[in-house]
């Protein structure tokens, strides 16, 4: 069996996986009263702006579209397709390796291509009323970004074998410079500065991807990437299915960096404190659990701002209700790890009553931030 054997093997496997665990809450009732209005109201919708921009798309200009492109830029990774059992056989046939790791990367590439193009079409029906949008800046800015994208994605793989302190202080060092970079060349919203950097990016980028392809000191950290995007998808449907458990697969750990010598949180020794304090340490010592937390927060927060008024409220109550869901549904996993917990749950009320505090705890600060941010841009619409 050669590389490309099992890399088209593994593809479909990954891709049936993925298939399942969307099939899983894609039932009939989600078809026709959800996906499917909502299909119809943002086809409605796209074609209301080829006739007439939204009211709050006025002033949206090259460096707002900058602000988001820069963020939608550090979306995305490379995949190898690399597994634990390859250590045994691939690295005696490099060939293979390469072979498969190469078609992961162009697999990647073409992920990132449809995913910019998808943007594109979207920001199309800008460039009939806006001045400043024309159809030959926007596609050279959707190829600014999409190689951004590239360059971005392909040396992130370099940090992977970093620890946690080194790892985000280059990544936070590169974002500060990348971020001035794309600040500068999109104010001057040139057709040729543009291409041409996007271009230079594109060359590096391939250049590293044909060495990295070629190396095998970092296979245990790209097997552990490859596992945690596997279970990504999985992550993401826990977080809206309550019906669905999927034990998460996660890398060695290397170190605590709260609670490292388990010290009390709450004084008072009591069933409920015990539980709370429980899932407080369990929530602030897993890195997903506290970056899906800011990622709901900063992205309802931009929502809200680019909202127009009579939405700005109703995506606020939304997000009040799907966030303390969101807290239940990770309290509950927390419940089925502990076999004691899985026992005891429908005999003992301070397992409900530890629930309703920690979603107080964590729910709070989440939903006094978005409530002082819709009120300061809702007065700010209705002034301006």
């Amino acid at each position: 069996m050669s590389g490309y054997q099992l890399f088209y093997g593994r593809l479909k496997q990954d891709l049936r996986n993925q298939w399942k665990i969307i099939h899983s809450i894609f039932d009939w009732t989600i078809i026709v009263y959800l996906l499917i209005p909502a299909l119809v109201f943002g086809g409605i919708m796209y074609y209301s702006w080829w006739q007439a921009p939204p009211t709050w798309l006025k002033g949206f200009s090259i460096i707002s579209f900058a602000f988001i492109g820069f963020f939608l830029s550090w979306q995305g990774m490379i995949r190898t397709f690399m597994e634990e059992a390859d250590q045994l056989y691939l690295l005696q046939h490099k060939q293979k390796v390469i072979q498969m790791r190469c078609l992961g990367a162009i697999y990647s590439f073409v992920l990132l291509l449809v995913k910019w193009v998808i943007v594109l079409l979207l920001l199309l029906p800008l460039t009939k009323h806006f001045n400043e949008w024309n159809v030959n800046l926007l596609i050279t800015t959707i190829y600014y970004f999409f190689s951004l994208n590239l360059f971005i994605s392909t040396y992130k793989q370099l940090t992977f074998r970093y620890h946690f302190w080194k790892k985000w202080l280059v990544i936070s060092f590169a974002a500060i410079l990348l971020g001035i970079l794309t600040f500068l060349v999109m104010n001057q919203s040139s057709v040729i500065v543009l291409p041409l950097l996007a271009s230079v990016l594109c060359i590096f980028s391939i250049r590293q991807l044909y060495i990295y392809q070629r190396q095998y000191r970092t296979f245990s950290t790209d097997v552990e990437n490859e596992k945690m995007k596997k279970v990504k998808l999985s992550s993401f449907i826990l977080t809206i299915n309550p019906e669905i458990h999927m034990p998460k697969q996660k890398p060695k750990k290397r170190s605590i960096i709260l609670w490292g010598r388990s010290e009390r949180i709450f004084k008072s020794r009591t069933p409920v404190n015990g539980v709370t304090e429980l899932f407080i340490k369990a929530f602030l010592r897993e890195k997903t659990y506290i970056f899906n937390y800011i990622q709901f927060i900063s992205l309802t927060s931009a929502l809200i701002i680019l909202s127009p008024i009579w939405l700005k409220w109703g995506v606020f109550i939304a997000f009040w209700f799907f966030f303390q869901r969101w807290l239940r549904l990770l309290f509950h996993e927390l419940i089925k790890q502990n076999p004691y917990f899985v026992i005891e749950k429908e005999k003992k009320d301070y397992l409900i009553q530890a629930q309703g505090k920690c979603k107080r705890i964590f729910a709070s600060p989440g939903i006094i931030f978005l409530f002082i941010v819709t009120s300061i841009t809702t007065g700010i619409a209705i002034i301006f």
